[in-house]
């Protein structure tokens, strides 16, 4: 079964930014929204790799590469050696901001190319299973439609896929934002909205609040409109998501995975306001 993103939700910006220019999320926007990565981020990957002996590592959505080249970065700092390190990306955009980046910094990865549903097929091919594989930054919930049901079969069928890349008893950590708690923000008025999505810290995009305001400008049971502000050169752009909640999410990893740990923002704590969901769960 084939699954798309089949509600292009059109939207305009909101009264306050209505002269902004719409431009490309991936090549204009998320660099500046994504910032550098967090030592403590990559700290977390580093020492779950080395807790259990993790050797080879596949970023299934390596974006702008930021949190790959953070972990290789760490871990050859440290003297802790890895078998092998590649990435998976579809968008070209992305593709070569890794690029750049992995130049710049003198690393050496093996970037596939390939949608998630033709894996694991990519090009160039894989080789080899992965005992270590993530993807982060709320990715899989581009993947979805109009019901629940069907972005809950959509999400299971690209789990399904990232399963065949991870050898029995490897590990896949995959997270998507706090949908549950995006939904309790569904019938206040903007300005509530803005104040209750406001957080103190940052996870992942570290420009966020500071030079990109991100804000859930429709949010739905099956849709989640998220618009994104540069203030600083009065741009803006958007993501159409499709929302997964948490036993949902729990239901999909369960048929090939068993869920080892649930963090909220690399937290192991159960908390109601979060900016992400993290699932640490191991191939059956």
């Amino acid at each position: 079964m084939s699954f798309v993103n089949t509600l292009p939700y059109i939207s305009n910006p909101i009264e306050e930014f209505k002269d902004f220019k719409f431009i490309s999320w991936e090549r204009d926007i998320y660099p500046k929204f994504k910032g550098g990565v967090k030592e403590s981020e990559a700290r977390f990957f580093l020492d779950l790799i080395r807790s259990k002996s993790l050797k080879n590592v596949l970023d299934l959505g390596v974006g702008g590469g930021t949190e790959l080249c953070g972990i290789i970065e760490l871990a050859r700092a440290e003297g802790h050696a890895l078998e092998s390190v590649e990435a998976n990306e579809i968008d070209d955009d992305f593709i070569l901001q890794t690029q750049v980046l992995l130049h710049k910094k003198k690393l050496n990865v093996l970037i596939h190319k390939a949608n998630w549903l033709d894996l694991p097929k990519a090009n160039p091919g894989y080789d080899h299973l992965f005992d270590f594989a993530f993807l982060t930054g709320n990715s899989l919930t581009y993947i979805g439609g109009g019901t629940r049901d069907y972005t809950k079969k959509a999400q299971q069928s690209v789990v399904s896929k990232f399963a065949e890349l991870v050898e029995p008893g490897g590990y896949l950590f995959l997270d998507s934002r706090n949908y549950d708690y995006i939904k309790s923000l569904m019938n206040l008025p903007t300005g509530e909205i803005f104040e209750n999505f406001n957080f103190d810290y940052t996870v992942y995009y570290h420009g966020f609040q500071e030079k990109v305001i991100v804000f859930p400008a429709y949010i739905s049971d099956t849709v989640v409109v998220l618009h994104y502000y540069d203030k600083e050169r009065k741009l803006w752009s958007k993501l159409d998501l499709y929302p997964i909640y948490q036993h949902d999410m729990i239901d999909i990893l369960s048929k090939d995975f068993t869920i080892e740990h649930v963090y909220h923002d690399f937290k192991e704590e159960s908390k109601t306001k979060s900016l992400f969901v993290q699932y640490l769960v191991q191939r059956k």
